[in-house]
């Protein structure tokens, strides 16, 4: 699928699916055009539900389409949840113990195109590579640097953390949260750990 978003009328089905490699906002924007060029009568004789799928939304991406489709009708809207941990698993911001989890160890560096993913605890022996992807249900602990794609608490738990000898990532994530690159705080020599404070992720050596 070449655009961000595809609607289909299937037998007066809705069904809007999003481009999983589109960025977020470009996604929104193009519903929010599509929705405001199309008007009222788009849902003329579509049955419930109208069915969102296609790509990992965290919880507020989720709240936010729905809210924008709320607007335009007052028909049940469903957001299917693609069943690969990830984003779009949230269904709910929760806190629970971190220091208790079961872990997988992983050996070796995650080259780019590589994606390891856990329910539980990661722990690295080597480097995430930019172009990678390790997502964890729980905590990731990288004894080595990271470069790329990092998503800790992928269910919503803003408790998690991610540790490593360099935080240095294409983009971070803990829960429904996240920062890039030029957001990274260089504390120096040491390891960095990236958590959760006041409702931000703060990295510290």
């Amino acid at each position: 699928m070449n655009t961000e978003v595809l609607f289909e009328n299937k037998e007066n089905k809705l069904l809007v699916t999003l481009n999983k490699n589109s960025d977020y906002v470009d996604i929104k924007s193009k519903i929010i055009s599509i929705l405001d060029a199309s008007g009222p009568s788009m849902f003329d004789g579509i049955e419930e539900p109208i069915t969102i799928k296609g790509k990992r939304l965290s919880d507020f991406e989720e709240q936010e389409l729905l809210g924008i489709f709320a607007k335009k009708t007052d028909k049940q809207i469903v957001i299917e949840k693609p069943k690969r941990l990830g984003v779009a698993t949230i269904n709910d911001i929760f806190n629970k113990d971190t220091t208790i989890s079961k872990s997988k160890v992983f050996t070796g560096t995650v080259r780019s195109g590589q994606r390891i993913e856990f329910e539980g605890t990661v722990i690295l022996l080597g480097d995430v590579n930019a172009g990678s992807e390790v997502v964890a249900e729980q905590n990731i602990v990288v004894l080595g640097d990271i470069r790329g794609y990092v998503h800790a608490g992928a269910k919503g738990n803003r408790g998690c953390f991610i540790a490593a000898k360099s935080i240095n990532p294409t983009q971070l994530r803990i829960a429904d949260l996240s920062i890039k690159s030029d957001n990274k705080v260089d504390c120096g020599n040491g390891y960095e750990i990236a958590k959760v404070t006041m409702g931000e992720i703060t990295i510290e050596a």
